[in-house]
């Protein structure tokens, strides 16, 4: 009689904490519906449903699942799947995304207010350098390390003065007394990388300075100029580390953010914009790839 009781009481606190878990459709291809309180819809990328929902995968669909802002699971068979049944895949650790990117997916999607996509640096592990003093220009925080392998992006810096031209100055890593690089910049603030990668050697790593021209400055900024070889290398890892299923759209949303998070600011810009283009109708992804061309001087 007590083993019954005992199994009463689990019972319920298994249905009691099934019911607590929250969802959201994270990605899908094919015909994938959801049915809730006897309505059926067609799934679509950041429906929350709760766990009274039953999610409907016809053959040759798939859909991966956000449960409680923390773990992705996937229905890849055919079938229908009531969430009540799948407390269990609600712990994180089941797959190998970050749970970070998971927390902010989620946060994203049910943003009431603002503009999605603005504040992804509150869940990156990014951290700016500490600046030495008091410098005549002023470089974000986000610029303090920039891994770069290819494309196009801009350096870019702001100033407390009213100057018109800057110098940029780039040194060798191991030697910062006489620049390899230096040019000046006039009537704007930022030069593209791709400008002087013929000054840089693919796998070495360098410093640069930007200050109003003929000023000095001692805030050294680092730049890794890595090897297409490495980079690839680095991309296929991080692509690996995706949902058992993921729509090309949020692979390369996802790789975007976590190319952003190792400061691959280039080619994460890439990711972004390969995202908005793949998925145009999603806000999320439109929304990101101008708060980053915002961020980072795109204009």
């Amino acid at each position: 009689m007590k083993k019954l009781h005992l199994l009463i009481l689990f019972s319920l606190f298994t249905v009691i904490v099934s019911a607590q878990n929250n969802y959201m459709l994270y990605s899908f291809k094919g015909n994938v519906s959801v049915v809730e309180n006897k309505v059926e819809t067609k799934a679509k990328v950041g429906k929350t449903v709760s766990a009274n929902a039953v999610v409907k995968v016809p053959s040759g669909a798939a859909v991966t699942i956000i449960c409680n802002e923390a773990a992705m699971f996937t229905f890849s068979k055919a079938g229908s799947y009531a969430l009540n049944k799948f407390g269990d895949s609600c712990t994180v650790g089941n797959n190998s995304v970050s749970a970070n990117y998971v927390k902010y997916v989620w946060a994203q999607m049910t943003k009431s207010s603002g503009s999605p996509g603005s504040n992804r640096k509150a869940y990156m592990n990014t951290v700016g350098a500490v600046s030495r003093g008091l410098p005549n220009v002023w470089v974000d925080a986000r610029l303090d390390t920039i891994n770069y392998s290819d494309g196009a992006f801009p350096i870019s810096w702001k100033s407390y003065e009213e100057a018109k031209e800057f110098d940029f100055k780039l040194y060798n890593y191991d030697n910062v007394s006489t620049p390899i690089y230096s040019t000046v910049i006039k009537d704007k603030k930022k030069i593209d990388i791709k400008s002087f990668t013929d000054k840089m050697k693919p796998g070495n790593s360098y410093f640069w300075t930007a200050s109003i021209k003929g000023e000095d400055s001692e805030e050294y900024k680092t730049l890794h100029y890595v090897t297409k070889e490495d980079f690839k290398i680095i991309e296929n890892k991080l692509k690996s580390q995706g949902a058992a299923f993921e729509a090309k759209a949020e692979q390369a949303y996802r790789m975007g953010f976590m190319l952003e998070d190792a400061h691959f600011l280039s080619e994460a810009f890439q990711y972004y914009n390969k995202a908005a283009t793949l998925d145009s109708t999603n806000a999320l992804y439109r929304s990101t790839l101008m708060s980053f061309r915002k961020d980072y001087e795109m204009k």
